[in-house]
């Protein structure tokens, strides 16, 4: 009961900025670069965590999310975006609507981290492998965040 009410606790508080070093943050599977001016807020839930991008005016601009954990409420389900450093990040689609890119490593049915990208900057088009270039999936989210898990914040 109490890790419950401690999760709780956590989640009122709302969202807190996410220390960035070097030009960046991790997330879950992922190192992203920060764009000049972006700022990101984590909201820390029981087992994941939703790190939100925005803008210098603010949540609305460029507002997009990545979800870091085990049990996205999406799936990966739709076509390949890209594949690289052992990571494959794929379309989500509910209903034949567009949700966003699921990214996971390894074997889908090991349950491992995956990383959803969505909000209003994704498109769901092959324009969108653009903004994964300044999203790293091995050396540099290897070097900042380390190899197994993200560091702790």
């Amino acid at each position: 009961m109490l890790p419950l009410l401690m999760a709780l606790a956590l989640m009122a508080d709302g969202p807190t900025n996410v220390p960035s070093h070097d030009g960046g943050v991790c997330a879950g599977l992922s190192w992203i670069t920060l764009a000049p001016g972006e700022t990101a807020t984590v909201d820390p839930g029981p087992d994941f965590e939703v790190l939100r991008f925005s803008g210098p005016l603010g949540p609305e601009d460029n507002w997009w999310s990545v979800y870091s954990g085990n049990h996205p409420q999406v799936s990966g389900n739709g076509p390949v975006l890209l594949e690289r450093d052992g990571v494959t990040v794929r379309s989500a689609l509910a209903n034949g609507l567009f949700r966003g890119y699921v990214a996971q490593k390894g074997d889908a049915s090991k349950n491992e981290e995956i990383n959803h990208f969505f909000g209003s900057i994704f498109t769901g088009t092959p324009s969108d492998k653009a903004i994964f270039e300044r999203i790293d999936f091995g050396h540099k989210r290897d070097q900042f965040c380390g190899k197994e898990k993200p560091a702790e914040k």
